[in-house]
């Protein structure tokens, strides 16, 4: 395939114009407590963790922890020695004050090497349409530094929800959510449905890209991608997809090699006919004996709420999906991560009052799990519940408004 260089900060004045009118963007929380806001006492320039909304974090080789967040208009990083009971001096990765991507789904993300290269993928908000342009900051010295953040795409229309995932021979793979098709479609005056998937992927620690563009047309404009690699480190990628003739399920990717998207499939038949953003993507691990685990939310006919379902490898079929959580409460933002041969599955449930996280494990690849046990709460806002593994274990990575940002042991 072709290579593909990063694009130099010189042009970025170039796609920070916007590339005519893209399609706006809908808001469906389908009645969930809405993420968190950064504290109000805060003022708005201010740069530090405690003024975050949301954080991103991920364990390097060695051992030590780089959290990045968004706040005051600057991504910042900061390195952790001791499992985030501590921070280091925080760096900014962006020059200077920009309107960085954080409502809904969108938010920074943070990946890590086995050589200790640490990446921070966000958007910036090119203006009140929603659309955006995807920045990657890279650092070759396990985060204690990073090269100024550069642009991604090829084609300046939009790009946001990034995700990031680095396989065992560290290569970087990046996916997000690209108007580029819509853009052309309208300039064209053809109808367009949604957005489309986008990815990227480098040999040599993002110096270039060996492909960057589509891998697949009709996304959801707003929802977050869930990235996983399998045990021959193909990627696998589950994205809410928009069907025909407006079906807004949940849609699975398997690459066929390590260069090649493949055909997608339905995760489950949920018929979600809506044409608005839930603002709630999927989640995926990979257990050890290579079967996938996923959760999602759906507000569709056949069921509403949140499920998860298992198949035994990448080509198989999942199973019926089961509900997630307490249904007294309100249920929402599943995470799903395989460390060690064990499962973990966390999520939010809201009472009306308080927020509670709550998980459980499995040790035998999914057929069956502990009781749920709760590991923190809040009256506040909170963002997303995020499971990190340090290699041997997961905690647990969550930002409230009244607490601010918490690593916790899940174990």
């Amino acid at each position: 395939m072709k290579t593909i260089r990063l694009l130099a900060p010189a042009v970025l004045m170039m796609l920070a114009l916007p590339a005519g009118a893209a399609e706006g963007e809908h808001h469906h929380h389908g009645g969930h407590q809405p993420a968190s806001a950064a504290p109000s006492r805060c003022p708005p320039d201010d740069t530090r963790l405690a003024c975050a909304a949301q954080a991103a974090a991920t364990f390097l080789p060695d051992g030590n922890l780089v959290v990045v967040w968004a706040a005051g208009g600057r991504v910042m990083s900061a390195r952790s020695p001791d499992h985030g009971a501590s921070l280091e001096a925080a760096i900014a990765l962006n020059p200077a004050k920009e309107a960085v991507d954080t409502s809904g789904d969108a938010r920074p993300a943070v990946a890590a090497d086995s050589k200790g290269r640490v990446y921070a993928a966000w958007a910036l908000r090119k203006d009140s349409a929603y659309n955006g342009m995807l920045m990657l900051a890279r650092s070759l010295d396990g985060g204690r530094t990073f090269q100024p953040p550069r642009a991604v795409a090829s084609d300046p229309a939009s790009q946001r929800f990034p995700a990031m995932k680095v396989d065992s021979r560290d290569r970087l793979y990046l996916a997000w959510i690209d108007k580029r098709e819509g853009a052309a479609a309208k300039k064209a005056g053809r109808g367009y449905r949604g957005a489309a998937l986008a990815m990227a992927w480098s040999d040599d620690g993002a110096e270039t890209f060996a492909f960057e563009g589509v891998a697949q047309s009709n996304s959801c404009e707003c929802c977050r991608i869930a990235f996983e690699l399998d045990k021959a480190d193909r990627p696998l990628v589950m994205w809410r997809h928009v069907f025909e003739p407006n079906i807004r399920d949940h849609a699975l990717m398997v690459f066929t090699d390590r260069d090649h998207p493949g055909p997608i499939r339905k995760v489950a038949e949920d018929n979600w006919r809506v044409d608005a953003c839930p603002h709630q993507g999927p989640a995926l691990a990979v257990a050890g004996d290579g079967s996938l685990h996923a959760a999602w939310y759906t507000g569709g006919t056949t069921r509403k709420g949140v499920f998860f379902a298992s198949a035994a490898g990448p080509d198989a079929a999942f199973s019926e999906p089961r509900p997630l959580g307490d249904p007294a409460t309100t249920v929402s933002q599943p995470q799903v991560l395989s460390v060690n041969g064990r499962l973990w599955m966390a999520w939010k449930e809201f009472d009306g009052e308080t927020t509670t996280v709550q998980a459980q494990s499995s040790d035998d690849a999914g057929r069956t799990w502990s009781p749920p046990r709760g590991l923190a709460r809040t009256r506040d806002n909170s963002d997303r519940p995020i499971l990190v593994s340090d290699g041997n274990r997961a905690v647990l990575s969550w930002v409230t408004g009244a607490e601010g940002w918490r690593l916790m042991a899940v174990e």
